[in-house]
């Protein structure tokens, strides 16, 4: 009797029903920690990751977990052949780890980003977590996941879903018949519109498969509902008599190297740093082994008309003290108002100073479709009318040691390079 793994992350919570589901498709089917002996996992015939919010979802979905040495592992019975399915926040490790997609530098050739649900007329209804009960059919039935004809109606509940390729990847999938399953209406239909796309991902991918057809990443959850388990079902069935897999690899140069855009042009630049212990950097520098790394949200101001700094304090000032942008009784604030750093001192103001921290060891981390930069304008806008703000911008702002900058830059951890640009502080 084949035997799979459920290999679990802190922070997943779908192991129980994905267990369940295996076993009722005839599988011996035990839970896997991360932290065992990563070669007891070469024991198994095939292994599925499930959902939940590993690591609380710290950076993005997937990434912290996707940069764990079982990955080592997993991308070993990958290349023999041996079947694994990502299942939600399982999909998202898939993906940032390149064992579905990667360039020769094993960066990962794919993004899953945030949900967009748009509809017919081109309006963005919503962004972020949705869950529902959506359609999807296989369009590739040669894959040990997806070898039934049927639709099948389950569940899904995410955040960041929605599949993105570099324009060369489109042709590329499209060629290679990597996509695995699709979102449909109830008639088996194709409509890249919400409510039939739930999330705005390239060709409504629901899933998406390696080249070899043997890993598969699937953002709905087929393991909490009954239709749901046509997916194991076929895998039972390759076991019972596999059917041959696509050999064909593709290849990658470096067409993804990261893309880099020149020092941030806002009039008013706001760093915020959490008083307290941040888990997002601490993580990140337990993953890369490196004491000195800070992390910073940033906002950037873009504005209408040429006003004096003065105003631009006022304004900013005003802002602050309204609870905007910062809890002040967790978060340190420090802004740059035309070239000339300021710190905020609760109940006096912005004072004049020199910032603590090296500029020039600094890089921002952009999302290219800036769904928070854009929401607060529009609230700021609303609050403070007649502001003469035209674009307020969102990203992350790291301190590195001067010697790992362009290091980091680089590094997959930091940025999806499909969906994110970086510029540097200065």
């Amino acid at each position: 009797m084949p035997k799979i793994a459920v290999l679990t992350f802190p922070g997943n919570n779908c192991e129980t029903e994905t267990v369940r589901a295996l076993q009722n498709a005839g599988f011996q089917s035990e839970v896997f920690l991360w932290n065992r002996t990563k070669d007891e996992l070469l024991e198994f015939d095939g292994v599925v990751i499930p959902g939940g919010f590993s690591f609380e979802d710290r950076g993005r979905s997937g990434i912290v977990s996707s940069q764990e040495p079982i990955f080592k592992t997993l991308k070993i019975m990958a290349e023999k052949n041996i079947p694994i399915l990502g299942i939600c926040n399982g999909a998202q490790m898939l993906v940032e780890s390149g064992l579905i997609l990667a360039d020769s530098n094993n960066i990962p050739a794919c993004a899953l980003l945030w949900n967009k649900r748009v509809d017919n007329s081109g309006t963005i209804l919503g962004t972020g977590f949705y869950h529902s009960w959506k359609n999807i059919k296989p369009v590739n039935i040669r894959t040990p996941f997806s070898n039934f004809k049927q639709t099948i109606h389950i569940p899904i509940a995410h955040g960041e879903g929605r599949f993105t390729f570099t324009e060369e990847m489109e042709k590329e999938i499209i060629e290679k018949n990597l996509i695995i399953f699709q979102y449909v209406d109830d008639e088996g239909n194709i409509d890249d519109h919400y409510p039939i796309n739930p999330n705005g991902s390239f060709k409504n991918i629901a899933g998406l498969s390696n080249p070899t057809g043997n890993v598969v990443a699937l953002m709905p959850h087929p393991e909490r509902a009954d239709e749901g388990n046509a997916v194991f079902e076929s895998l039972w069935n390759y076991f019972k008599t596999p059917w041959e897999l696509n050999n064909e690899k593709i290849t990658l140069t470096d067409f993804l190297s990261v893309e880099r855009k020149k020092t941030d042009e806002a009039e008013i630049t706001v760093l915020v740093r959490l008083k307290i212990t941040d888990k997002t950097e601490k993580t990140f520098a337990n993953v890369l082994e490196e004491e000195n790394i800070t992390r910073r949200e940033k906002w950037g101001f873009y504005m209408k008309n040429n006003i004096s700094s003065e105003e631009k304090i006022t304004l900013l000032s005003s802002i602050i003290s309204a609870g905007e942008l910062v809890n002040e009784n967790k978060q340190w604030v420090v802004a740059k108002i035309d070239g000339e750093w300021y710190d905020w001192n609760e109940g006096v103001g912005f004072e004049k100073n020199k910032p603590r921290f090296e500029e020039k060891n600094c890089f921002i981390v952009e999302e290219k479709e800036d769904f928070k930069g854009i929401a607060k304008h529009q609230h700021l806008s609303h609050i403070f009318p007649n502001n003469n703000i035209e674009k307020i911008s969102y990203g992350v702002c790291w301190e590195v040691p001067e010697n790992k900058k362009e290091e980091y830059v680089s590094h997959s951890l930091f940025s999806t390079r499909v969906g994110d640009f970086i510029k540097d502080l200065v």
